[in-house]
């Protein structure tokens, strides 16, 4: 009698399931994930013959389980609760904020990014200073005992024994610290950025400009390590800066060939909120600020963590043209246009933080 109940018990728990799959809407977007779920496939006979019809519609019936956020959720919570498990999938959760562990170091990875670092500086500006910044990663500033951490001290003396002399480091580990960087995510808050404008200034001659005060917010961002945080941490807030020069600033994206603005809030709602700034990540972007008059231009190589620190130099410079690497390369620099490789009012700047130096094979 008591199988009897079990069966019938879990065969209603099994139609419930299914009732539910068929009146339910599909679910697009997975907001705390980040990323686009899978939908029912579409049938055809190559695809029934090739077997991967079946693997789509396996992988549609995860993406659009019923309750399936909450079944994850709940794994999560009780793989930290019950049995007191620190990291779950690479990610520690100390009080409210989310580290990723990345406790080695790469050193292909560094020689890497060195070798593609003197390559450029050889090849466009054999005769310009160039300047490089490494930004550390926000696990720099973690409790040293929480987690397997980076050797940071080697770390940043093997860029500097690889890259040529003539590269200028301004280090700005001492001006950021654990609030300079987002709870749920890996990048750094714009607001926080003054002692970093500040000291990158000093260090390439530039005149100290205002700080931007205007402050516009997004409300909830989740960060790349939310979705591993069995809701246990907040969302986060985006606040970025806004100001006359940067309302009136161009911005050319090379790669669409059309003009966007700086900041854009509707990009706080896709997938990845951090858009926002400068509207993601683009292969090349040409700022022109056309109420700065000096005709200095910078060309900034960067990541994403540029996105949000570019718009605060936009002070100091009249064009500033933004270069991502993982999306253009090298070899094409001087395709792009309006670039003059010799002008004499042009700095370089290389801005790149360590999680990218550390996983450097997507600059090319």
């Amino acid at each position: 009698m008591k199988d009897k109940i079990m069966i019938i018990s879990f065969s209603i728990l099994l139609s419930g399931f299914f009732l539910v799959s068929l009146f339910d809407k599909d679910v697009k977007i997975s907001t705390v994930e980040r990323r686009t779920l899978a939908t029912f496939p579409t049938f055809s006979k190559e695809a029934l013959l090739e077997g991967t019809l079946s693997e789509k519609i396996n992988t549609y019936v995860l993406d659009q389980f019923p309750l399936r956020e909450y079944f994850r959720q709940a794994k999560i919570f009780f793989t930290g609760n019950l049995y007191q498990r620190k990291e779950n999938h690479g990610a520690y959760l100390v009080k409210d904020n989310i580290f990723s562990l990345d406790y080695k170091i790469n050193e292909k990875s560094i020689s890497h990014f060195t070798n593609l670092l003197n390559s450029v500086r050889e090849r466009y500006f054999k005769e310009k200073k160039v300047y490089y910044t490494i930004i550390p990663d926000k696990n720099y500033y973690a409790p040293k005992e929480a987690f397997p951490q980076l050797a940071y001290d080697d770390f940043y003396k093997q860029i500097r024994k690889k890259l040529s002399s003539s590269f200028l480091e301004i280090d700005l580990r001492d001006t950021l610290n654990l609030h300079s960087y987002y709870r749920t995510d890996l990048h750094w808050k714009q607001e926080t950025l003054e002692p970093v404008l500040k000291t990158i200034q000093k260090e390439m001659k530039l005149e100290s400009t205002s700080f931007p005060k205007n402050k516009n917010s997004y409300f909830p961002f989740y960060g790349a390590y939310y979705s591993k945080s069995s809701n246990r941490v907040k969302p986060d807030t985006i606040t970025y800066l806004s100001s006359d020069t940067i309302n009136k600033t161009k911005v050319y994206n090379y790669e669409k060939q059309v003009f966007q603005s700086v900041h854009n809030p509707e990009n706080g709602k896709n997938i990845d909120s951090y858009d926002i700034f400068l509207n993601g990540a683009t292969s090349v972007l040409i700022l022109e600020n056309e109420k700065q008059k000096s005709g200095r231009e910078l060309i900034l190589f960067r990541d994403s963590f540029g996105s949000s620190f570019a718009p605060l130099l936009l002070e100091n410079y009249s064009k500033i043209i933004l270069i991502d690497l993982r999306y253009f390369s090298s070899n094409l620099l001087s395709t792009i246009p309006n670039i003059d490789f010799e002008k004499e009012k042009l700095d370089i700047l290389f801005l790149y933080s360590v999680p990218i130096v550390n996983q450097s094979f997507t600059l090319k």
